[in-house]
This record gives structure tokens, sequence and C-alpha cells, in this order.
């Protein structure tokens, strides 16, 4: 689980580094990085539509996949037959 920033804690750990206006400054600009970084992350919901995605690509694909198989297999057929005709 994603840990959320403190940014009270930060800014009373930088008021002692520095001014109140640099902390604040600082504790906000934090603040905006963590919020951008969580913005990339993936909720259950994505992954979810994700995987469904996923699914029905691969769904079409095995049917394009039986499809293809099956005239390779009846054209097989048809020249072996036609090989054997011609015996």
């Amino acid at each position: 689980m994603a840990r959320v920033l403190d940014t009270l804690e930060l800014f009373d750990e930088f008021k002692g580094q520095f001014t109140e206006a640099q902390a604040h400054t600082l504790s906000k600009a934090l603040k905006q990085v963590e919020q951008a970084r969580l913005e990339e992350l993936a909720t259950k919901a994505d992954l979810q539509l994700l995987k469904t995605e996923l699914d029905a690509k691969i769904e079409r694909l095995e049917l394009r996949l039986t499809v293809k198989m099956g005239t390779l297999t009846a054209l097989a057929v048809g020249i072996v037959t036609a090989l054997l005709k011609l015996r």
C-alpha cells in the first residue's frame, strides 16, 4: 500500500533548517511530487479493465488461429487427395 506523505511533519522538520516560508514551499513542492507519483499508479479498476481488454484480444486471436488452422487442414487434405488420385 502506498504511504502518504505527512506534509505537516515535513514542515516542522524543515522549520529547523529553513525559514518558515522556505519550509512551507519545500513541503508544498514535495506534496506535488508525491501527487504526481500517485497519479501514475494503476488502480484495481485499471488492472481489471486491462485484463478485460486482453481477454477479448486473446479470444479474437484464438478465433483467427482456429480459422487459419482449419483452412490449412482443408488445404492439406485437398493436396493429399489430389496427389493420391494422380498416382
